[in-house]
C-alpha cells in the first residue's frame, strides 16, 4: 500500500489521518515514511505519525529519527510488539510545525500466512473472588475438562482475581469484569485495570462514558442479560439504561442453561431485529457460570488466528462468533464463513457440515427459510437485496436452541 500525497503549509498544527485495511494473514507491518523537504536552512519540518489498530490501540510512533518501523512479533523500537489485528487501522498524521509545503509517501508492507483456528470459549464465569464457588483454578480446570480452550473471568465489579490468572493450567484464563449497575450488568473483556460504573464521587457515570474507557484500554463491552427479571426478583439484573445494548460490541443473547427459554428468547429476537436492520452487533452466549455444572449450555465458538488475548476480542468484535449447544460445525457460503463479507452476482452458496438432527432456520433480511437437517446440509440461496445478510439459527427436537450464528454478510457485485 502506498500513499502519495502533500501537508500544505497552512496545515501546520493540524492533524490529518489516514485509514488503510490491513488483511486478515497479516503477520508483520513493515512502514517506510518520508517527506520532503525536511527543512529550510536551519528551520526543521516536523510530521510524526502514530499508528492505532482495529480495536483502537496505539502501535506505535514514526518519528523524525525513525529509521526502522516493523508492527509484529519482532517489532522495531519504535513499535509495540504483537502480531498486526486484521481491519481498519488509522495511521495519524501530526504536523507539529512546517516552514513550507512538503509532499510525503507512505508505504505499508504486509508480510504474513496467518491461518483461522476455531477456540472454544465462555465470556461470563464468576468465582470466590465474588460470587462464585470455585476458585480461579478450579474454575479453569473444570472449563478444560468441559471442552473449553479459554474463559474470561467476569467477577461482579471486581478483578482481584486476575492475579491468578497466569498461573492456572486448565483453560486459559483472560481478564474480565461484569459491572453490576443499579440499571443492568455490563461484561468488559480485555480490559487492563478495573472499570467502574461510577465516579470518584459516587455518582453514576453516563454509559457513553463508560464505553469510552473500555475502548480506551482497547477492549469490549457488551450487556449481559438484558432483558432478565428486574427488581426487586433479580436486582439491578435488567437493562434500563437510556442506552441502546444494541449499538455495543457484543451482546449476551442467550445466558444460563438451555432451559431460560423466557430469559433468553426476547434476546435473540431483538438482536435479530437490529442485525436484520443494518447494525453490526455480534451475538454471544454466557453460561453465568459460578459452580461446576454438568448441563449443557450454549458455547461460544470463536474464529480466531490465535489464542492470544488481542486475536479473541478481534474475533468477537469482528463477529467471528457462532454460539452451539452441539459442538463445533463447519459454515462456508461461497468460500467465506461467519463475520466474513461474500460479495456475490446473485446468489450464494451454503454448506454446513457436522450438525445433528436440527430445525435449521436461514434468515435473511425480509425471508426466513426453514429445513430439517442431519449430517451435511447445502443450498444455493438466490440474494435480490443489494445489502444482506445470512443468519442460522437452529432448534433441537424439543425445540431448544442448538446454534446461533452470527451474520455473514452479503454484497451484490464485486468487491471494490
Amino acid at each position: 500500500m502506498i500513499f502519495e500525497g502533500k501537508i500544505e503549509l497552512c496545515e501546520s498544527k493540524t492533524v490529518k489521518k489516514i485509514i488503510f485495511d490491513v488483511p486478515t494473514n497479516a503477520s508483520e507491518l513493515i512502514v517506510r515514511f518520508e517527506y520532503s523537504p525536511t527543512s529550510i536552512g536551519p528551520l526543521q519540518n516536523h510530521v510524526n505519525l502514530l499508528f492505532h489498530d482495529s480495536l483502537g490501540r496505539f502501535m506505535g510512533r514514526y518519528d523524525r529519527g525513525t529509521k526502522n518501523f516493523v508492527v509484529g512479533l519482532d517489532a522495531s523500537e519504535a513499535a509495540v510488539r504483537g502480531k498486526p489485528l486484521p481491519g481498519k487501522w488509522t495511521v495519524f498524521f501530526e504536523n507539529h510545525q512546517l516552514f513550507c509545503d512538503v509532499r510525503y509517501k507512505l508505504e505499508i508492507v504486509v508480510e504474513g500466512n496467518e491461518e483461522f483456528h476455531t477456540f472454544k470459549g465462555e465470556l461470563h464465569t464468576h468465582s470466590r473472588h465474588s460470587d462464585g464457588l470455585l476458585s480461579v483454578e478450579e474454575l479453569s480446570t473444570f472449563l478444560k475438562k468441559k471442552g473449553f480452550d479459554f474463559f474470561f473471568l467476569t467477577d461482579h465489579s471486581n478483578v482481584s482475581g486476575w492475579r491468578e490468572l497466569g498461573s492456572v493450567a486448565g483453560a486459559v484464563g483472560f481478564p474480565g469484569q461484569e459491572l453490576n449497575t443499579f440499571k443492568g450488568h455490563a461484561l468488559v473483556l480485555g480490559a487492563k485495570t478495573f472499570v467502574d460504573w461510577k465516579d470518584e464521587e459516587g455518582q453514576e457515570k453516563d454509559f457513553s462514558t463508560i464505553v469510552r474507557e473500555v475502548h480506551g484500554q482497547g477492549a469490549l463491552v457488551g450487556v449481559a442479560h438484558p432483558f432478565a427479571m428486574g427488581d426487586p426478583v433479580c436486582v439491578g439484573c435488567k437493562w434500563t439504561y437510556a442506552f441502546d445494548p444494541f449499538s455495543l460490541d457484543f451482546v449476551e443473547v442467550w445466558n444460563a442453561d438451555l432451559s431460560r427459554v423466557e430469559l433468553n428468547y426476547e434476546a435473540v429476537g431483538n438482536w435479530l431485529k437490529a442485525v436484520r436492520s443494518g447494525k453490526r452487533i455480534t451475538a454471544t452466549a454466557g453460561r453465568d457460570l459460578h459452580k461446576r455444572d454438568e448441563s449443557d449450555w450454549m458455547s461460544n465458538y470463536v474464529s480466531a488466528r490465535g489464542m492470544e488475548l488481542s486475536e479473541i476480542l478481534w474475533a468477537i468484535k469482528s463477529g467471528r462468533v457462532y454460539l452451539s449447544s452441539v459442538g463445533e460445525i463447519k459454515i462456508d457460503v461461497s468460500g467465506k464463513s461467519v463475520g466474513d463479507t461474500v460479495f456475490h452476482r446473485g446468489s450464494v452458496v451454503l454448506r454446513v457440515e457436522n450438525l445433528p438432527r436440527l430445525s435449521l432456520l436461514v434468515v435473511r433480511k425480509r425471508e426466513v427459510q426453514r429445513f430439517d437437517v442431519c449430517g451435511s446440509f447445502e443450498k444455493k440461496i438466490d440474494v435480490e437485496e443489494p445489502e444482506d445478510v445470512l443468519i442460522l439459527m437452529g432448534f433441537d427436537s424439543e425445540v431448544r436452541p442448538a446454534l446461533i450464528v452470527n451474520p455473514i454478510f452479503l454484497i451484490r457485485g464485486d468487491p471494490s
